[in-house]
């Protein structure tokens, strides 16, 4: 049997923390929301930024379990939507995925995925750009 590792509080509070800082360092005043999920798509951690706008919870969220879902990056998940003439909500769920760039999952050392990451609140770009420093966070 092959165990599947996935993040862990410990790794998810690190996660969510490292972006915290890196998001409130980059750009003050430009409050984002973060959110962490397991291997199976289920939230660990999360944090919403003071001032930044309640849809942003759900899009960090959807952004982590999208990626998670598909096991890559949100961005190459709408580039394959796109390219194939699909919108994300013809793949079931609506509510739970977003196929805009801002999620990225953890591969673990053995290449699994152990998790997702997600960020929201600003472009596309910078939301990804704090996906990215938050999955690098940790190794698993």
């Amino acid at each position: 049997m092959i165990e599947i590792k996935s993040l862990g509080l410990e790794e998810a509070r690190r996660i969510v923390d490292t972006m915290l800082e890196y998001s409130s360092v980059t750009k003050p005043g430009r409050p984002m929301s973060h959110a962490v999920v397991d291997s199976a798509g289920v939230l660990i951690c999360f944090a919403r930024m003071d001032g930044a706008s309640a849809i942003t919870r759900r899009m960090a969220e959807n952004k982590a379990y999208t990626a998670i879902m598909w096991k890559r990056d949100t961005r190459e998940v709408a580039e394959l939507l796109k390219n194939r003439g699909r919108d994300i909500v013809f793949f079931g769920e609506p509510d739970r995925q977003a196929a805009v760039p801002g999620g990225v999952p953890i591969k673990s050392s053995d290449g699994s995925i152990a998790g997702a990451v997600g960020s929201s609140g600003r472009l596309a770009d910078e939301d990804e750009e704090v996906a990215l420093v938050g999955a690098s966070t940790v190794h698993i």
